[in-house]
C-alpha cells in the first residue's frame, strides 16, 4: 500500500496541500479527482519526491519513501519527458537500458494494441499518439505502482477508450496499483475502483465504485450527492 499521511505543502503563504491523508490499496485503480489547481499533480510530485513537503510522511509498503524504494513506482507526467528528436522505438530502446525491469516484449504488444507509429519522431506525433507512447513506457516498467498524471487531458475520445481498455486488460501486472489524476470525470466510470475528491488542497470525500453501485448510483451521481450535501 502507498500512503500519504497528514501531508502539507506550501508555496510561500499559499497552502497547496492542507493536512492531506489518503491510501492507495494494492491491486486497485484509484482516481484523484478535482478541478485544476486543487493539489492533484502536487500530490503526485510529492509522492515522487520531486518537491519537498512541509509536514507529514509518505510511505510505500510500510516504509518511508526514499531512493531505496522509488523503483517500485513508475510515473507518467502530463508533459513529455523523453527525447522528442528520437522515434518512439528509439526512446523505448533507451527505456530498456534506463529502467532495469523494462519489458520490451510487452511494449511491442502495446505498440500493436494501441496502433502507435514507431517510425516517426516524438515531436511529429499527434497529442493522442504521444499519450499512447507515454502510457506504454509507464506500463512496461514492471513497477508495483503506476502514477498517471492527467492522462486524458487534450486527447480524443477514441484514444481515451483505448487507454481504458489497456488498463483493464492483462497489460497491467497482477496486483499492480494505478493512481490517476484527472478532472475528466466522464472517463472514470469504467476504470476506477476508488475515487478521492480533492477540493482546495484538502480531501473532500472518498468512496469506492462498489459503494456507489450499492446505492444505485454511478460514480458521477455519487459525486453529485456529495457536493450537493456539502453545498
Amino acid at each position: 500500500m502507498l500512503e500519504v499521511k497528514n501531508v502539507t505543502k506550501r508555496y510561500g503563504k499559499r497552502v497547496v496541500l492542507d493536512d492531506v491523508s489518503m491510501a492507495f490499496k494494492k491491486g486497485e485503480i484509484t482516481c484523484l479527482l478535482g478541478l485544476n489547481g486543487v493539489g492533484k499533480s502536487t500530490t503526485m510530485k510529492a509522492i515522487m519526491r520531486m518537491i519537498p513537503i512541509n509536514k507529514g510522511v509518505i510511505t510505500i509498503d510500510g516504509e518511508k519513501i526514499s531512493s531505496n524504494n522509488m523503483n517500485k513506482i513508475a510515473y507518467v507526467p502530463d508533459i513529455p519527458i523523453h527525447d522528442l528528436s528520437w522515434t518512439a522505438l528509439e526512446n523505448l530502446e533507451f527505456a530498456k537500458v534506463f529502467y532495469p525491469l523494462f519489458d520490451m516484449q510487452k511494449a511491442k504488444r502495446l505498440i500493436e494494441f494501441l496502433k502507435l507509429p514507431t517510425d516517426k519522431k516524438l515531436k511529429e506525433l499527434s497529442k493522442g499518439n504521444l499519450a499512447r507512447f507515454n502510457v506504454i513506457v509507464g506500463l512496461c516498467q514492471y513497477a508495483d505502482y503506476l502514477l498517471l498524471d492527467e492522462p486524458f487531458s487534450g486527447i480524443d475520445v477514441f484514444t481515451r477508450e483505448e487507454f481504458i481498455k489497456a488498463l483493464k486488460s492483462d497489460f497491467l501486472n497482477e496486483g499492480q496499483t494505478v493512481i490517476i489524476t484527472t478532472h475528466e470525470i466522464d472517463e472514470i466510470q469504467n476504470v476506477a475502483d476508488t475515487i478521492i475528491l480533492l477540493e482546495e488542497g484538502k480531501v473532500f470525500g472518498t468512496f469506492t465504485k462498489s459503494e456507489a453501485e450499492a446505492q444505485g448510483l454511478s460514480i458521477v451521481e455519487k459525486m453529485r450527492t456529495l457536493y450537493q450535501r456539502e453545498g
